[in-house]
């Protein structure tokens, strides 16, 4: 396994489905914004794919340690939860958390309140779970598991577990039950908040911090070795 970092300066060079002009027709404007990855290359087994996302956690827990500025943030699990009968009782008695909870352990996480919405003839619950740094490597091993469902959110914002935000976040991110990065991203970026996105291909993983272009000190010098 090789893994290594990059940084780039913009993200609408770098993701396809990055695009300014759809930017403009969703917020009005372009945020500029970068993204820092987390690369590994060679991933063959469950053991490298576990020691990747080790290392991942590894270097983001040290960053938050040392840098001050992260220290200014709170990290969010967001999570959607689906199925395809609207009146599955077993369904609408687990939920999101407890659905989740069966594979893995959330005792660590303050669990937000489970927001019920429909759409095209499913039944989902989303909602968002805060976590502390300490936390990354379950958290990242959630994200992995479905980032279709599953991200992480860096805020300096503290209305984040509310129904009211849930619901408004919800709304705008999750088309058909996945996750829109690009949406995400204009959502919550352009108020300073960090979007983390796993991405998986064959043998690679990584892992994406998308950000505002101002924001990119945060990375200045992290270690990855």
């Amino acid at each position: 396994m090789k893994y290594w970092t990059e940084f780039s300066e913009d993200v609408y060079s770098l993701f396809q489905w990055f695009s300014k002009d759809e930017a403009i027709k969703e917020i009005g404007f372009a945020p500029n914004l970068s993204v820092f990855s987390i690369i590994g290359t060679m991933i063959y087994s469950s053991e490298d794919r576990k020691l990747f996302t080790r290392l991942c956690s590894k270097l983001i827990t040290d960053s938050t340690i040392e840098k001050t500025i992260f220290k200014e943030y709170k990290f969010y699990l967001v999570g959607l939860a689906a199925h395809d009968d609207l009146n599955s009782t077993i369904f609408k008695y687990q939920k999101l958390w407890k659905r989740l909870g069966r594979q893995f352990n959330l005792d660590n996480f303050t669990l937000g309140p489970e927001v019920e919405y429909s759409e095209a003839g499913n039944l989902y619950y989303g909602s968002i779970a805060e976590f502390k740094v300490d936390e990354f490597y379950h958290a990242i091993k959630i994200i992995s598991s479905n980032p279709q469902q599953f991200a992480i959110l860096g805020s300096k914002r503290q209305d984040y577990r509310s129904e009211k935000f849930i619901r408004t976040l919800i709304n705008k991110v999750y088309v058909k039950g996945t996750i829109d990065y690009f949406k995400l991203s204009l959502s919550s970026c352009p108020d300073g908040d960090l979007v983390f996105r796993w991405g998986d291909s064959s043998e690679e993983c990584e892992l994406d911090i998308i950000t505002l272009a101002q924001n990119k000190r945060m990375f200045y010098g992290v270690p990855f070795n």
